[in-house]
């Protein structure tokens, strides 16, 4: 199995930390996010990782090398300019001939990735997760195992995990885009999506703050 990480993005909320850092190389409870995302992959059988960047990259080829470190294969795809997550993903779809995890490698989580697959006929299967306070009114729901947007009456949010076809990215040209308006919600609407629902640890930090309480969290365990 491959997954493919994003890590891409400038991570402003995250200022001043992200000045001079990308934000996947914070750390809580003594390792980077982007590290302990890694090392949670291997332990899912995991081989090889692809990583995405742009924002002080070189940071996160200094840290992780190719991965022999971590007993997998880390490559990289470099861009020059930001491609969004859905163009990043395309930008690199070449490294995959079969369905691959995705997973922002600014998160926390106690995932267990073993656990993802992707059933015959289907692009993509998501993982959601219960609203948190930024997203109170969540984005799609699940009807009868897909993934749908307008008829449901309870909503949830996009974890940030999933695991994809390459035959999601069929369109030849690479553009910036976001994974969910630009590709998955296209094939949900067509029923070929379909969704979890994930009730476990998962956080997507997205200050400071939320760091800090989650490490002092961390420590008094």
């Amino acid at each position: 199995m491959k997954a493919f990480l994003l890590a891409a993005g400038k991570g402003r909320r995250l200022l001043p930390f992200t000045e001079d850092n990308p934000k996947p190389l914070i750390k809580v409870g003594g390792i980077s996010l982007i590290e302990r995302n890694i090392l949670i992959l291997k332990e899912s059988d995991v081989e090889e990782v692809i990583i995405n960047l742009h924002h002080f990259g070189e940071k996160i080829i200094d840290l992780l090398g190719d991965g022999s470190n971590y007993d997998l294969k880390i490559s990289y795809s470099l861009e020059e300019e930001l491609l969004g997550t859905g163009g990043g993903i395309h930008n690199a779809v070449h490294h995959f001939d079969e369905p691959f995890i995705v997973l922002s490698s600014d998160i926390w989580t106690d995932f267990n990735f073993s656990n993802l697959a992707l059933k015959e006929g289907l692009l993509a299967n998501m993982i959601l997760i219960p609203n948190p306070l930024a997203n109170l009114k969540g984005d799609m729901g699940i009807v009868n195992g897909l993934i749908d947007h307008e008829n449901v009456e309870k909503k949830y949010t996009f974890s940030g995990i999933a695991i994809l076809s390459p035959q999601l990215f069929t369109q030849s040209k690479v553009t910036e885009s976001e994974l969910w308006n630009d590709f998955l919600k296209p094939a949900s609407i067509k029923g070929l999506v379909s969704g979890e629902i994930y009730m476990g640890a998962l956080k997507n930090l997205n200050s400071l703050e939320e760091v800090e309480k989650l490490d002092a969290s961390l420590s008094e365990e």
